[in-house]
Order: C-alpha cells, then sequence, then structure tokens
C-alpha cells in the first residue's frame, strides 16, 4: 500500500509527485495518456510568481510579456511593468521538466474509487491500487470530483488557435465584447515564433474565434475550465487545481494557484501520515490553508465575473475610463497576490 496516489501527470499533480518524492513518501502518479504534456489544453501565460513556485528554465519560455492592452469596445486601457509580468511558457516542455525522476503510470485511467475505513482502493483500467490518501490532481473534468457529486459555479471552454506568423511584442491583448461574446472574452498572445489567439466563454466557436481575429491557417488547441471552487477536502481525499476549481475567474488561469494549493495539501498529507488520521475532519485543514493563500482573490473573482456576466458594453467602457486614471493599475500582480 501506498502512502498517495496521485490522479493526474498534469503540472499540478507532477509537482505535487515532486513534493511527495522531497518527502519521502511512497506514491503512484497516473496519467491516462501516453505522454507528459499532450495533449496540451493551456495557453500558457503565466504570472513571474511562478518562479517562486518552480526552477524557471529559458527552454520552456517562448516569450515574456511586460505588459496587457485590454480593449472594450470602445475603449483601450494599458497596463504596464518596467520588468517582465509574464511569461508564455511552452506547456509541453514545462510538464516535461517538471516529470524528471517521476515515475509514472501512462496509459492508465482511474475509473473508479472506494474509501475504507483504512485505506483508499483506486480501481483503474490496469487492475486496483491502495493508498492512505487519494489526491485528485485530475483536471477541469475530474472524475474524482463527479464521484464525489460536486460541481463548480460554471463549467467553461477556452479554445486557442496559433497561427504561424511571428510576434514579438512585450504586451498581451485582452478584448471585452458583450456584443461579440457575452459571457467571456477574446485574447492575442505573442509567442515569438508563432501568434496565439483565444477565447473563453459557455458556447466558443472557432468561427467566432475567425471572424473576431480574421484569421485562416492555424493549429487548435483548447478545453475545459472549471470556475467556482468545490468542497476540497474529503475522507482519505483531497482535490488539488483545477479539480478544485482553484482558478483565477477574472482569466480562467490555474497554475500558480494550483501550484500553491498543492503545496499546502503535501503539507497536510505529511501531518496527517504521522498522526494517522485521513479524516474529514481533519483533512478540512487544507481548504482552510489553501482558501488563506488564495481564497480571498478568488472570491472577488467570481463577484466580478457575475457582475460581468450582467453588465453592458456602456458599463464597461465606463469602468475603462476610470481605469485609466488609476495608475497604481500597473502596480498590481496578475495573480492579485
Amino acid at each position: 500500500m501506498y502512502d498517495v496516489i496521485i490522479a493526474g501527470a498534469g503540472p499540478i499533480g507532477l509537482y505535487s509527485a515532486g513534493l511527495c518524492k522531497k518527502a519521502g513518501l511512497s506514491f503512484r502518479i497516473l496519467e491516462e495518456h501516453g505522454e507528459v504534456g499532450k495533449p496540451n489544453h493551456c495557453s500558457g501565460l503565466i504570472s513571474t510568481n511562478l518562479g517562486k513556485l518552480i526552477e524557471i528554465r529559458d527552454d520552456f519560455i517562448d516569450h515574456k510579456a511586460k505588459g496587457a492592452f485590454l480593449h472594450s469596445n470602445d475603449r483601450k486601457v494599458s497596463l504596464t511593468k518596467k520588468n517582465t509580468a509574464a511569461y508564455i511558457i511552452n506547456r509541453e516542455k514545462m510538464d516535461k521538466a517538471l516529470s524528471k525522476g517521476i515515475d509514472i503510470d501512462f496509459n492508465t485511467r482511474l475509473s473508479d474509487f472506494t474509501v475504507r475505513k483504512d485505506k483508499v482502493i483506486v480501481k483503474t483500467n490496469r487492475g486496483e491500487l491502495e493508498a492512505s490518501i487519494l489526491l485528485a490532481c485530475d483536471g477541469a473534468n475530474s472524475l474524482v470530483r463527479r464521484r464525489l457529486g460536486l460541481h463548480p459555479e460554471e463549467n467553461l471552454t477556452g479554445i486557442i488557435a496559433i497561427e504561424k506568423v511571428r510576434d514579438v511584442s512585450d504586451h498581451v491583448e485582452l478584448f471585452f465584447d458583450r456584443d461579440r461574446l457575452r459571457d467571456g472574452f477574446f485574447w492575442k498572445i505573442p509567442r515569438g515564433t508563432t501568434t496565439e489567439y483565444g477565447m473563453l466563454g459557455r458556447n466558443v466557436k472557432y468561427s467566432q474565434l475567425e471572424g473576431f481575429f480574421g484569421i485562416e491557417n492555424y493549429e487548435k488547441m483548447g478545453g475545459p475550465i472549471a470556475m467556482g471552487p468545490v468542497k476540497s477536502y474529503h475522507e482519505r481525499i483531497l482535490l488539488i487545481g483545477d479539480a478544485a476549481a482553484q482558478v483565477k475567474p477574472w482569466s480562467g488561469g490555474g497554475i500558480v494557484y494550483g501550484l500553491k494549493c498543492a503545496d499546502i495539501a503535501v503539507k497536510t498529507v505529511r501531518e496527517a501520515l504521522e498522526i494517522g488520521d485521513f479524516s474529514e475532519h481533519y483533512l478540512s485543514r487544507y481548504e482552510k490553508r489553501w482558501k488563506k493563500a488564495v481564497g480571498k482573490q478568488i472570491r472577488y473573482g467570481m463577484i466580478f465575473r457575475r457582475w460581468y456576466k450582467k453588465t453592458s458594453n456602456r458599463n464597461i467602457n465606463a469602468v475603462f475610463y476610470l481605469m485609466r486614471m488609476l495608475p497604481f493599475l500597473n502596480k498590481l500582480d496578475m495573480d492579485l497576490l
């Protein structure tokens, strides 16, 4: 029997596995696909706070940005820092860097689990495994979350088009227009050797992306985004990252928050192993801790998102007008940490 079973070998699962290895815990990490980093669902625009959590390597940075241009249907706001504000990451290369030294069970799909008094039994397409605790890092469509009957406030989709056109701008661009996309936004990200276009919302289509940016030939990628956190602790189970909907509601990004929550989760697991208590009551300290770290940001972000879905372009233009008169916004952290 293992100390920990980790479902999902994305960045959050891999980082959790690395922490478990460093702590001397026995673990297995399960990945339904045959290779780390594929398929890629993520844009990879990540704040420099990433460097506080993992080693930043030049080989997985495609480009860097100093700021963002925000567009409404009638106004433009520029947010610019003196130094780098965000990395544009090659997620496949980053995930592969995180996987070094980690043994992964590829092509292993978690299908169910059973919690008993003394262990959790995890069922997969390749047999059963037993552990003291299960860490669900299995993404926005988390099977663990669904089996627990939990539902985030929103299930959105982010779609991405990669055009083979060089773009070395040092600003990303975000477009907010309720007439074109009622519950989300469009973006353009310079990736150095390529250009990324994307959109986030409930019923997004590539035809909308093509019409908005006038693009034709591109590579498609993207995936689901869960917003509005769910209960993240249960007897012998913790949910981390997208599985718990620990994402920024104003952008859908979740890497930095997920890594911070993984740190907290593994610390909680170590404590639980020391005293042999994996009860829901004891593991509730995980949620209290991660909410202290990023819960306020997510809560305020959800308030903003609910407002945005109901507001008008006129109100958005008014907000942009006020933003242009507030220079301190250029000093804000994009994770609001």
